[in-house]
C-alpha cells in the first residue's frame, strides 16, 4: 500500500507563518505610552492626560521678543496640552512650544490619533490662508489654518499631501495649498569698501552696492535671524516668516565697522559676524580706518562696542590660513583633538557663539566633530545655496555677495528663486 502523507500540518504552519509575519508588532497601548507598532504604521491611537478641545475658534501663537499669531485653531478639535501659564495652554506644533490662550475650552483625559515618528523632513510655506485636515481629504474637518507668510515644518508627506503635527496630532495640508519651502537665504560678506578705494572684487563688494541690497531687505520688510533662530528653524523648533534671511560677516575686517555697521544699524538688522581671534590682539582700542594699508581686523574694544548689531561668533583662533604647498586648509595638517583646543581659544573671546564660519570653507569631518564637541550648533560652508532640513546643521551653504555679483543676482537669492544643479 502506497504511503499517503497529510499535507494539512505544512499548509497551517505557512497559514501561521503569513499571519505572524503580518502582525510582527503589536501595538500595546498602557499607562499613555506605545510600546511597539507596525513598521508601515505612521498614526496610532494614544491616551493624554490632558486634551484641550475649543468652544470657538482661537488664534495660536508662539513666542518671541513678542507673542506672534502663527494659525487658528478650530473649534472642537481636540489637542494635548504640554504645559500652561496663568494665561496661555501650550502645545506642540512641530518641535516648537504654540500658545492658545486659556478660558475659551475644556481640558480633560482623552484618546487621540497620533504621530508615532517625526522625521526631519522639510517646510513648506504658506501664501496664503492655508486649511490643515484632519484626515487626508477635504471632507473631513479643519483641525487648524495657517497664517500666511510664514514656514511650517513637516515631518512627512503621503501621496497629494504633506504632514505636519499639532497638538500631537497629525495634520494634512494639500500639496497645491502651499509652496515647498527651498530653505532660508544666507548671505556672507567679507569686506565692505566706497567704489572708489575699491583695489580687487576679490571678497569685497561696494558701499553703494551693499546700501542698495539693505535698503531692498528693509523695503521688503525682510526680518533678520539669529544663528540660534537658524539652528531652530532646521530642527523644526521655529515657524519663521517667508521673508527671512541671515546675513553674515567672515573675519571681523575693519571696513564692516567702518562702512556697514551704520547701515546695518540704521535698519535695526541683526547680523553674524566670525571672529578669527587671533587676529583681535593686533592693535587696541580704537583704530582709525586705512583703506590703503593691511587688512584691519576687530580689536576686543570693537567686539564689546559692536554688539549691538554683530553677534560675535567663531571662524577659528589661528587656523585660518593656507598650506603653502598644497593650498588647502591648514585645519587639514591637524588632528581632531588640536582643532578642538584651537576652536576652544577662539570661543573663549566670543562666548556666545554657536556657528562656525569655516576658515576658506575647508572643513573634514574632524572638524566637524571638534566643532560639536566644543559646544558649536552650526556650520557655515562657502557652497552656495540655500539653509534647509534637507541637510546636515554642520555643512550649511550660504551665497557670497561681492562686486561680481548683480543686484539681480543678489534679488533672486533672497526670494527664493535662484536653483543649482
Amino acid at each position: 500500500m502506497r504511503k499517503i502523507t497529510s499535507k494539512l500540518p505544512v499548509v497551517v504552519g505557512l497559514i501561521v507563518l503569513i499571519i505572524s509575519v503580518g502582525v510582527i508588532w503589536v501595538l500595546i497601548e498602557k499607562q499613555g505610552r506605545v510600546f511597539a507598532q507596525s513598521p508601515e504604521r505612521f498614526v496610532a491611537k494614544k491616551e493624554f492626560e490632558r486634551v484641550l478641545t475649543l468652544q470657538e475658534r482661537q488664534p495660536i501663537y508662539m513666542k518671541g521678543a513678542a507673542l506672534t499669531q502663527i494659525g487658528e485653531l478650530a473649534a472642537n478639535q481636540p489637542v494635548a496640552i504640554t504645559g500652561e501659564d496663568e494665561v496661555y495652554y501650550e502645545l506642540r506644533l512641530g518641535n516648537m512650544a504654540a500658545y492658545v490662550r486659556k478660558g475659551q475650552g475644556t481640558v480633560e483625559k482623552k484618546r487621540l490619533s497620533t504621530v508615532l515618528r517625526t522625521e526631519r523632513f522639510a517646510a513648506v510655506q504658506a501664501l496664503d490662508k492655508t486649511a490643515v485636515y484632519e484626515e487626508d481629504t477635504i471632507e473631513s474637518n479643519i483641525i487648524m489654518e495657517l497664517k500666511e507668510g510664514y514656514r511650517y515644518p513637516i515631518v512627512r508627506e503621503e501621496g497629494d499631501w504633506y504632514i505636519l503635527t499639532i497638538g500631537e496630532r497629525p495634520g494634512y495640508i494639500l500639496k497645491r495649498s502651499v509652496t515647498m519651502d527651498a530653505g532660508l537665504p544666507v548671505l556672507v560678506y567679507h569686506q565692505v569698501l566706497p567704489l572708489d578705494l575699491m583695489q580687487t572684487m576679490n571678497s569685497t563688494i561696494s558701499l553703494e552696492s551693499f546700501e542698495q541690497q539693505m535698503e531692498y531687505l528693509a523695503d521688503h520688510y525682510f526680518k533678520t535671524l539669529t544663528a540660534h533662530e537658524l539652528y531652530d528653524y532646521l530642527e523644526g523648533r521655529l515657524v519663521v516668516p517667508n521673508k527671512a534671511v541671515l546675513i553674515t560677516f567672515d573675519d571681523g575686517l575693519l571696513s564692516t565697522k567702518e562702512y556697514a555697521y551704520p547701515i546695518l544699524k540704521q535698519y535695526g538688522f541683526t547680523v553674524l559676524q566670525h571672529i578669527i581671534s587671533s587676529r583681535t590682539g593686533r592693535a587696541e582700542g580704537s583704530q582709525l580706518f586705512d583703506a590703503e594699508g593691511p587688512l584691519q581686523f576687530f580689536t576686543a574694544a570693537d567686539i564689546e562696542e559692536l554688539n549691538d548689531v554683530f553677534q560675535f561668533e567663531a571662524h577659528t583662533y589661528e587656523l585660518h590660513s593656507l598650506n603653502e604647498d598644497t593650498g588647502t586648509g591648514v585645519v587639514f595638517d591637524h588632528t581632531k583633538e588640536e582643532i578642538l583646543l584651537d576652536l576652544q581659544q577662539n570661543i573663549a573671546q566670543v562666548p556666545a557663539a554657536v556657528s562656525i564660519a569655516y576658515p576658506y570653507g575647508h572643513y573634514n569631518e574632524d572638524f566637524i566633530t571638534a566643532a560639536k564637541e566644543a559646544g558649536l550648533l552650526i556650520g557655515f560652508t562657502t557652497t552656495e545655496g540655500y539653509a534647509n532640513r534637507k541637510i546636515s546643521n554642520y555643512e550649511v551653504c550660504r551665497y557670497g555677495m561681492t562686486e561680481k555679483k548683480s543686484f539681480e543676482e543678489f534679488v533672486a537669492y533672497v526670494e527664493g528663486d535662484m536653483t543649482w544643479p
